[in-house]
């Protein structure tokens, strides 16, 4: 009989991703037993996490032992899997600096999460911590597989497998957004009711817009996607009963006039590339270097905005008082059974008890998986989730003008990865000047600097 598996999960105090990894872990039928430690530096949401496990574990009979702490090397040694989804600074403070630091010198990033100016900010902030993570892994449980929810998360998981050797993956959960584009799409074919001003972006104020659809394309559809994380196209659309291609019928139903405000940057480049971009524009846009003309602005074309960070702070206050609520009694366990698994379980099972189990994203090295993008680069494809651990599925090489663009981000990316790991600021210049937004080199050098002054106590290998 096999011994159930040690899972940890640093970060475990998020009001959003903790309690969607816990549940999922507790209601698994095959993880029952499992020894969970939850792990935070913020002791009061993990007390407070902590004390939800103990109800979900109770109520649905899950039978595993729980413990938390505030120190990973007391959670990590023998573990078998340690879920990561951490954060340095207070997360909509230091995003809304990544975006207007830039903006004050005249480079307007449509996102300012995983690509742009900010994104290096943001991976030199988060880089120390994930490093020092992966560092206590391998003396600790080196065998343990190393799952990242950590944005930007191609640079970060491609910093833990280039400078460490523990295994490693990349999760994410954005094609989700490609499954509600294409249930919108196609939503006469299923009787799906889709708003006339339908939002499918990452705002906290659409999630009645694009929670139902993601479940109905889930429900009638399989997309298979591949690119990089954030900037995946899809290969493949079918009907999940039927299997039958729905590529033609998708195309012609996006294309029709009507259809022009929908995802309208997704829209043209779908219809100039040829192939679906998964993302919804909110992310899309992060890559493209035809979004940030000061005199053109196509982001008023587009609609295109960061994230809402107030709704940000709103998603989370409403799941703290959500898991407040259970654990004083007022409201049942129960309404958690259905959250988002976010791949947890599926990829742990998988491994665990050689299930085979097909995971329609995963963020690995590259090793061949789309034949025309850099070996060394992380991609994403679907894979399989077995004794062997994580493996991909070779994809059909990228139409190459859609490469070229994979492989711009990937180079760029990779001198991110060079620079904030050993805190070369020439470097990280260079690497600035790669990026689609930016198209002086003074105005680089001055960005450069103040990003890396205004977060100077979160870079500390910048300042050495």
């Amino acid at each position: 009989m096999l011994t159930p598996p040690k899972i940890v999960i640093l970060g475990a105090g998020s009001a959003v991703f903790g309690q969607r990894a816990i549940s999922a872990i507790l209601r698994s039928e095959r993880l029952r037993g499992a020894d969970l430690h939850l792990v935070d530096i913020d002791e009061q949401p993990l007390e407070l996490m902590t004390q939800l496990a103990e109800v979900m574990n109770r109520e649905w009979g899950s039978g595993a032992r729980i413990s938390s702490t505030t120190r990973r090397r007391e959670a990590l040694p023998g573990a078998d899997f340690v879920i990561v989804s951490v954060q340095v600074g207070p997360r909509e403070e230091v995003w809304e600096k990544d975006w207007r630091i830039p903006l004050n010198h005249g480079i307007r990033q449509p996102y300012a999460e995983n690509s742009g100016p900010g994104a290096l900010a943001h991976t030199a902030r988060n880089l120390p911590l994930i490093m020092a993570i992966a560092d206590d892994m391998q003396e600790l449980c080196p065998d343990a597989l190393f799952m990242n929810y950590v944005n930007p998360l191609i640079r970060l998981t491609l910093a833990i497998r280039r400078y460490s050797e523990v295994p490693v993956v990349g999760m994410c959960h954005q094609l989700l957004w490609g499954y509600a584009m294409a249930a919108a799409l196609l939503a006469d074919r299923y009787g799906i009711e889709v708003p006339p001003d339908v939002k499918i972006d990452t705002n906290h104020e659409h999630r009645h817009f694009r929670e139902p659809l993601m479940a109905a394309g889930l429900k009638h559809l399989d997309i298979k996607a591949a690119g990089i994380n954030h900037f995946s196209w899809a290969y493949d659309i079918r009907d999940k009963e039927t299997g039958e291609d729905l590529y033609p019928e998708l195309r012609e139903n996006w294309l029709k006039p009507e259809r022009e405000r929908f995802e309208p940057l997704s829209r043209d480049i779908f219809k100039i590339f040829g192939l679906m971009p998964t993302p919804s524009d909110s992310h899309l846009c992060e890559f493209l270097p035809h979004v940030h003309d000061p005199i053109k602005k196509p982001w008023e074309k587009y609609g295109l905005h960061t994230q809402s960070w107030t709704g940000n702070h709103k998603r989370r206050a409403d799941r703290r008082a959500v898991a407040q609520a259970i654990v004083d009694g007022k409201e049942s366990v129960e309404t958690l059974r259905n959250l988002r698994s976010e791949g947890v379980p599926e990829v742990i099972e998988g491994i665990h008890a050689n299930l085979n189990t097909y995971i329609h994203q995963l963020n690995l090295p590259n090793d061949g998986l789309i034949p025309n993008l850099p070996d060394d680069a992380i991609v994403e494809v679907p894979g399989m989730s077995s004794g062997l651990g994580v493996r991909g599925l070779q994809m059909p090489p990228l139409p190459e003008p859609i490469a070229e663009l994979c492989r711009r981000e990937i180079a760029y990316s990779s001198l991110v990865v060079d620079a904030c790991y050993h805190g070369d600021r020439e470097l990280a210049l260079q690497a600035l000047l790669l990026d689609p937004t930016v198209n002086d080199i003074d105005t680089a050098r001055a960005v450069l600097d103040d990003l890396l002054t205004e977060f100077a106590e979160y870079m500390p290998q910048f300042h050495r």
